[in-house]
């Protein structure tokens, strides 16, 4: 019998294998995640613990500025949203970008993200609501965006299954992904922006601890 399950083991490859025999969770809504991090906590060493991330009683959610760097984290909540980052990731398996900061823009401590091809530059700041757009220029054509707006969802407020707005976009997480050990593993958002019809829903993302943007699913048609 040790034999076979070594033989079904190694049949089934390392990433399925986890998933056959420890409990990954998956997060959809604000009362799952209590649910896990209060009833369930496996509380590891990690800053990425459920456990750590979550405030039983009162009921929060941290959501680390450096998820969407991709800049380590040292679990400190208190510390200022602006930090050092200078990472390199590659969005759907093939876009090559860089977060760079932070440098002065006018008058504001902003992080450069750029695609490393020179198709697009961007700068983002930090505010209480999470990260948001600032300025771009893309395929010639350059943008200043309003300030307070949001492209990533960070710091406290968020919950998932619950959408959040900002100055003239909205944001919804929509799963969050945590492995064996209850540490976060990946996080979906949806992002939507104001119309004169009304929040148009513009792009899906995921990101992971220590890489940032994983994946971008354009939602327009």
């Amino acid at each position: 019998m040790y034999y076979v399950l070594i033989l079904f083991v190694g049949l089934l490859g390392p990433s399925s294998a986890g998933n056959a025999f420890f409990h990954t969770p998956v997060v959809e809504d604000a009362a799952a995640l209590h649910e896990l991090a209060c009833k369930e906590p496996k509380k590891g060493a990690s800053p990425w613990n459920v456990a750590h991330l979550y405030e039983c009683d009162a009921k929060r959610l941290f959501i680390p500025y450096q998820l969407w760097t991709g800049a380590e984290w040292d679990g400190d909540k208190d510390a200022p949203c602006m930090h050092e980052a200078d990472t390199i990731f590659h969005v759907n398996n093939r876009s090559t970008t860089t977060i760079k900061g932070p440098k002065e823009w006018k008058g504001r401590q902003i992080w450069s993200r750029e695609k490393v091809d020179g198709s697009k530059t961007q700068y983002f700041e930090c505010h209480a609501k999470g990260i948001g757009r600032l300025w771009e220029i893309r395929k010639g054509r350059e943008r200043t965006r309003g300030p307070d707006r949001c492209k990533f969802p960070a710091g406290y407020g968020w919950e998932p299954g619950k959408r959040r707005r900002c100055f003239k976009t909205a944001l919804e997480i929509y799963r969050i992904e945590f492995d064996g050990d209850h540490n976060l593993s990946a996080l979906e958002f949806e992002y939507w922006y104001k119309s004169r019809g009304g929040y148009v829903l513009d792009h899906k993302y995921r990101y992971a601890p220590n890489q940032g943007m994983v994946n971008a699913w354009p939602q327009r048609r």
